[in-house]
């Protein structure tokens, strides 16, 4: 972390409200990318993102430096999707439009184009609906990892648990959505 950022949060625990705003600025990007990679969904994702920065403001305080400080964001940012899978037992909607690395592996075939779109759009609803009988902490792991291209320490990190636990709930997610994806 560089000196710049450390006066930054200095400047936000001793009240500085435009300090605030500097960093959403900063990281608010981010935070929506990643609030919605968890959500597949604009406006619950817009709702994680105003309960992340709530909570950051609240909790800034409580910030020590011993991470960096993108690093807690994210940590709360998960918490705050753990919150959100508890909550929501909804369905996420399926976006067929949207690129993620996961659908690019499918090959492509310009002259099966139409094909191609209608295997995509049903791969991406079976991976979808089989993610979301997931546990909310598996869910959040397999997604930090799979999706955010996480480093399994990195997880750990975040989610303020061991690497063991980490891999634990991506190994019952993975071995979980194996069985729910044969079935379909």
């Amino acid at each position: 972390m560089d000196q710049q950022e450390i006066d930054l949060i200095e400047r936000i625990k001793n009240g500085d409200e435009m300090a605030f705003q500097t960093m959403m600025t900063k990281y608010g990007e981010r935070v929506m990318g990643l609030a919605f990679h968890f959500t597949k969904n604009y406006q619950d994702a817009e709702d994680l993102y105003q309960e992340t920065f709530i909570k950051v403001y609240r909790n800034i305080g409580s910030f020590r430096f011993e991470s960096e400080f993108f690093t807690w964001v994210y940590r709360i940012l998960a918490n705050q999707a753990f919150n959100f899978y508890r909550k929501s037992k909804r369905m996420m909607p399926v976006d067929p439009g949207e690129d993620d690395y996961l659908w690019e592996t499918i090959p492509d075939d310009e002259a099966n184009e139409a094909d191609q779109a209608t295997l995509n759009a049903s791969l991406r609803e079976e991976i979808d609906r089989a993610l979301r009988q997931l546990s909310s902490q598996q869910r959040v792991v397999f997604i930090l990892k799979h999706y955010e291209g996480k480093k399994i320490k990195d997880i750990a990190a975040i989610l303020d648990c061991t690497e063991g636990t980490v891999k634990r709930y991506l190994f019952r997610a993975t071995r979980k959505l194996q069985n729910l994806l044969v079935k379909a």
